[in-house]
């Protein structure tokens, strides 16, 4: 008979063992130090903070945006022995005079086209589809856009609905004064706060800060300047466009491609959209005029006007406008969207000054090259 299969060492037998005890669990014990908490109590209501006061934080940063680009006239002034004081004293005068002649020009024409616009909108309305034909991809999307609640005003209802606004025009205009007032300040008091700020970081780092500052200053300054001039030039252009071609609410649509024109691509459909609606009313040859010679002049700024005013200094790709411009929309709107155009613009400048060290001398000339490439 064969001998069963016995355990050959006591190893094998204890292993075995069904009366062996389990293995011990092992418990790990995490020591953090107090600080670690305080830090993440830090973090946490420099979050809440920074989301509490967003708003104030985006107007000063507009109004730095401003500062920096006034800076270059207060130099010039500078250098012709103007004390400083009277340097920003002059070109705050000149703001005001200029703003209060665009407005004393502008207010009162704007007032009445808005209230003819809106006592003969419903009739106007009934125009425009008529004139578009029923199986056009566009009716739908034109119907409702017609259709909107807040284009159905009539005249004698304006007052009641601009007093409904009353309150968000004041404020407006309190943030628009706010705004001015903290962009000379920032002109007054901006180089000591900034050499105040210097005096923490050690001298090398210094050196990279005054050097950022200076080459982002330039790429400011060029885009608001810039920004200003073809916001001027756009609105001109459509002003005149849509008188010579009887277009109702010229002044109205000639604003808005002004105000419009500051966001690249997605403004020239938003400011060229009512005028087409509006150019309806007169008749489709119109409309089709107007697209032809909004087409043209955008055709214009893009490839001549762009180019000759901002340089070299804001040379960005469609794509990286589109969605810097989206992520400043999401945020914080359409002040946002204005603001983070020059901080996409500045990347390179980051990238060459503070992020060569960690990716690499090869990534940042060969961004160098395809940014010159791209220039030429």
């Amino acid at each position: 008979m064969a001998e069963p299969n016995l355990p050959q060492n006591s190893s094998q037998i204890s292993s075995k063992s069904p009366t062996e005890p389990p293995p011990a669990e092992v418990l790990a014990r995490l020591d953090l130090p107090w600080t670690t908490f305080l830090k993440v109590a830090a973090a946490l209501i420099i979050a809440w903070s920074i989301y509490q006061l967003w708003s104030l934080l985006l107007l000063v940063f507009l109004a730095m945006l401003l500062a920096v680009t006034l800076q270059p006239f207060v130099n010039r002034l500078e250098a012709r022995k103007i004390p400083r004081w009277a340097s920003i004293l002059t070109i705050a005068v000149l703001m005001l005079v200029l703003l209060g002649a665009f407005f004393a020009v502008i207010i009162p024409s704007l007032v009445t086209q808005m209230s003819g616009l809106a006592d003969n909108f419903p009739a106007m309305r009934e125009d425009i589809l008529k004139r578009i034909p029923e199986n056009a991809f566009y009716r739908p999307m034109s119907q409702n856009f017609l259709a909107h609640p807040g284009l159905s005003v009539k005249a004698a209802e304006l007052p009641k609905h601009l007093l409904s606004v009353g309150g968000l025009a004041i404020g407006g205009v309190a943030e628009f004064a706010l705004f001015l007032v903290m962009s000379l300040y920032l002109l007054v008091d901006g180089p000591r706060a900034y050499d105040w700020f210097l005096a923490f970081f050690t001298h090398r780092t210094q050196i990279k800060l005054r050097k950022s500052a200076n080459e982002i200053s330039k790429v400011i300054a060029a885009y608001v300047a810039g920004q200003l001039i073809t916001s001027v030039l756009v609105l001109i252009y459509a002003f005149a466009v849509l008188t010579l071609l009887h277009v109702p609410a010229a002044l109205i649509l000639a604003c808005l491609a002004g105000i419009f024109d500051i966001l690249p691509i997605i403004g020239f459909f938003m400011s060229t959209i009512p005028a087409i609606l509006l150019a309806i009313t007169v008749s489709p040859a119109v409309a089709l005029a107007v697209v032809g010679l909004y087409l043209a002049y955008h055709a214009l700024e893009n490839y001549f006007i762009v180019p000759k005013v901002y340089g070299n200094r804001l040379k960005l790709s469609t794509l990286a406008v589109l969605l810097a411009l989206l992520i400043g929309g999401i945020l914080a709107g359409i002040p946002g969207a204005i603001a983070v155009l020059p901080v996409v613009a500045s990347y390179p400048i980051i990238e060459k000054i503070w992020l060569r060290k960690y990716l690499g001398t090869e990534v940042v000339e060969t961004h160098v090259e395809q940014q010159k490439e791209a220039e030429s």
